[in-house]
């Protein structure tokens, strides 16, 4: 029973990790109509921003994210930017981000190297403390992901939920021309959209950057999970991330307790083709029924 235990608070753990990753392609997706594979770049580039901070000037990593998050924020709003000023649909987005994934990873294997890296773990003591409760041992830095990612994705349900630019905003996608009518302004409200979606970027960044090695090419291997958990969760819809995050995350550590940890990431996909066989829209209901053409 306590290997049982055990394994469901390390899934609920790597849950936490997953919602704030997945968090802000989710509302990209949903409330911009992109498909920002650039996003795995923002992550990636500062994670490595964050293993300088903390290498370089021997700071504490976790102090990063008053970079990081600002950092993130402009490469949303750039993004958005561009997108906006080139008039990109869907099908485009997808085609733009990937290349600039692409160009992202270029520019950090000529800056870091293609070598593996992590911060020491003297620079990260993080990574080496744990919360114990009896016999039950739960890591910093998985705890501090999962707060993270309870404060982000609360805070954005608060926002789309409780505000009036959160309500405008839902308002335009479902029916662009009234929202309009009532004085909606789209373009200043999506570049909010934008900039939280970069910080939440950047905030993962700094979580990844403290808990894993880091190699330009990394970023490939979270793309099929953190899809998953975006499509499964219902596209912005906070809630409805952590609830697919929360799956995926007790399905991966499982498979990794008691089958093959290879085959943990694969369950993941399977989950999400399975679901997707019952329910094309995923488990959780959009944030907006229905989006705009």
């Amino acid at each position: 029973m306590t290997l049982i235990t055990q394994t469901l608070a390390t899934g609920i753990l790597l849950a936490g990790l997953y919602s704030i990753f997945a968090l802000g392609l989710s509302l990209q997706w949903g409330l911009l109509h992109t498909i920002n594979f650039a996003h795995f770049g923002f992550v990636f580039l500062t994670a490595y921003i964050t293993y300088e901070i903390a290498t370089t000037f021997g700071l504490d990593p976790l102090v990063a994210v008053v970079v990081t998050g600002p950092v993130g924020a402009l490469l949303g709003i750039a993004l958005q930017v561009f997108i906006t000023r080139f008039k990109i649909d869907v099908f485009g987005s997808l085609i733009v981000t990937f290349a600039l994934f692409l160009i992202f990873e270029a520019g950090m294997t000529m800056r870091w190297t293609s070598d593996l890296v992590r911060i020491p773990l003297d620079q990260n003591p993080y990574f080496i403390k744990a919360l114990r409760f009896g016999p039950f041992t739960l890591p910093l830095t998985g705890v501090i992901a999962l707060v993270a990612a309870l404060l982000a994705c609360g805070g954005v349900w608060w926002l789309l939920n409780r505000t009036h630019a959160g309500k405008g905003m839902r308002a335009f996608v479902q029916d662009p021309e009234m929202a309009s009518a009532f004085g909606v302004n789209y373009p200043r409200l999506a570049m909010l959209v934008a900039a939280i979606s970069g910080a939440a970027a950047g905030v993962t960044g700094t979580l990844v950057g403290m808990l894993f090695v880091l190699t330009p090419t990394g970023a490939e291997i979270w793309i099929a999970v953190i899809f998953a958990v975006v499509l499964l969760g219902g596209l912005a819809n906070p809630l409805g991330v952590i609830g697919a995050a929360l799956i995926i995350g007790l399905v991966e550590s499982f498979t990794r307790q008691f089958a093959d940890p290879a085959l943990a990431r694969l369950m993941a996909l399977v989950v999400l083709a399975v679901v997707l066989i019952f329910r094309p829209g995923g488990l959780f209901k959009p944030i907006v029924e229905e989006a705009r053409e």
